[in-house]
This record gives structure tokens, C-alpha cells and sequence, in this order.
């Protein structure tokens, strides 16, 4: 039994390792497959160094490092918790990867909450970087006209900016990932390396739906941002 384990896990990592290369290649149908195995998850870490480099200038984080709390969310509608850190971090969002500069407080008992993030980054993929231009503009504008009917909420969002016009209360991540079950932990350490960590993971079960469905090309989410047969941007503003 313990042979057939290794084995198996041996073809998975086999199977990932070659699912995220041939997602690299030109093929459309491969892209949207890696898109949608990488939206079932989250996963992210952090830190908040002593002294912190900030736009060409240090600044202090002080004795006791912004990073403090737990917080669990079970879908949308159950959070419990509270958090507040202001740290770089390595993150894995959904689709979205990259190294962010990631301040956020959160705040909630049951399905009433509230939470605030901002990210800045560092070096992302361009899902998760909206600084300048580039290739998923137009994809992001169709997340965002994918709009709830009840919440008003864009599909899909991964750039997170403090938007004034969207709140802060219901739906941050988009209607699509309201399943989302995750963990999220900021621990200050003031004594010796006057530094704070974090760490977060989460797990959406409806995306796993979603990507067995799009290993036959169906898009239920209508999330794919390439064509399947031709591999090109289908919501494409100026092209890759």
C-alpha cells in the first residue's frame, strides 16, 4: 500500500509538473486547465521586517511589528476573527501570483464582516498586476460586467486596491469564489527580530466543479481567458 502511495504521488507531481509547463506553451485549452486548477486555492506568506524599504525610503515598523490575529472564513457567510498586518508577501491567489506589498484588516462573527486590502506589486503574473497595461485588461473587464444580480458584485476579482465603489463588506474576491474556505495567521515577534509573519490558505470546492468541466472544454464560470482551439485572448485589449 505504502509502494502504491509513492507511486502515486510520484505520477501527481509528474501530471502538475507538466500540466504548468505545457500551460506556458501557446496552447489555449492547456492555459485555461492551469487557470482553473490554480483558482481552487490560495496560499501566501509573509513578513514584516524590523525596518522596511518603502518606495526608495526606509521606514521603521516600530517595537511591535503590524501583524496580529487570526481569522477564519467558512464560504461568505461565516467569518470568525480578526486581523491586521502590513507585510511583503509571497502569494499564491487563485490565478493570481506574485510578490505584493499586502496590508489588510479584517474583522467578523458570523456572516457580518468587514475587510479592507490593499496590494502593491512587487512582481506578479498579469492576473495579479494592474499597474500598467497589459494583455488580462480586458479579461478583468469582463469579471467585472459578470455582475450579481443580488450583490452587484463583479465575478472574479483579484486586484485589490481599497475601490471606494466597490465596499468592503460582501463578495470581495467576486461572486465565483464565495465557497472559499480559508485560514488566515499574523504573528508579531517583537523580541529578538523585531519582525512580524503571516501565513494564509484557503480551498474553494465550486472551482474544482469548474475545472473538471473545463478538462472538456465546458466553461461554466465563463472565466476562460483564451481560446481553447486557437489559443488567443479572447478578451483581449491589445493582444499578449
Amino acid at each position: 500500500m505504502s509502494a502504491l502511495c509513492g507511486c502515486l504521488r510520484k505520477w501527481a507531481m509528474v501530471a502538475l509538473i507538466g500540466l504548468a509547463v505545457a500551460g506556458g506553451s501557446g496552447c489555449g485549452y492547456l492555459k485555461n486547465v492551469r487557470d482553473d486548477a490554480l483558482d481552487c486555492f490560495i496560499l501566501g506568506a509573509g513578513v514584516v521586517p524590523p525596518v522596511a524599504p518603502m518606495e526608495g525610503e526606509n521606514k521603521a515598523m516600530g517595537f511591535l511589528p503590524p501583524s496580529l490575529g487570526i481569522y477564519l472564513e467558512a464560504t461568505e457567510f461565516f467569518h470568525l476573527g480578526g486581523l491586521f498586518k502590513a507585510s511583503a508577501d509571497l502569494e499564491w491567489d487563485r490565478r493570481g501570483m506574485g510578490v505584493m506589498l499586502d496590508r489588510r484588516l479584517k474583522a467578523g462573527i458570523g456572516p457580518l464582516h468587514y475587510e479592507s486590502i490593499w496590494q502593491k506589486p512587487i512582481w506578479a503574473n498579469a492576473y495579479k498586476d494592474a499597474e500598467e497595461a497589459n494583455q488580462m485588461d480586458g479579461w478583468r473587464e469582463h469579471m467585472r460586467n459578470l455582475r450579481d444580480p443580488v450583490f452587484n458584485k463583479p465575478a472574479k476579482e483579484l486586484i485589490f486596491q481599497d475601490r471606494l465603489d466597490e465596499g468592503k463588506w460582501w463578495l470581495a474576491k467576486g461572486w465565483q469564489d464565495w465557497e472559499t474556505f480559508s485560514v488566515e495567521i499574523a504573528i508579531p515577534e517583537p523580541f529578538i527580530l523585531h519582525s512580524g509573519f503571516n501565513f494564509r490558505a484557503g480551498f474553494d470546492p465550486s472551482q474544482v466543479l469548474d475545472f473538471v468541466l473545463g478538462l472538456v472544454t465546458i466553461d461554466l464560470y465563463d472565466d476562460d481567458a483564451y481560446c481553447p482551439f486557437t489559443g488567443k485572448l479572447q478578451h483581449a485589449t491589445g493582444g499578449e
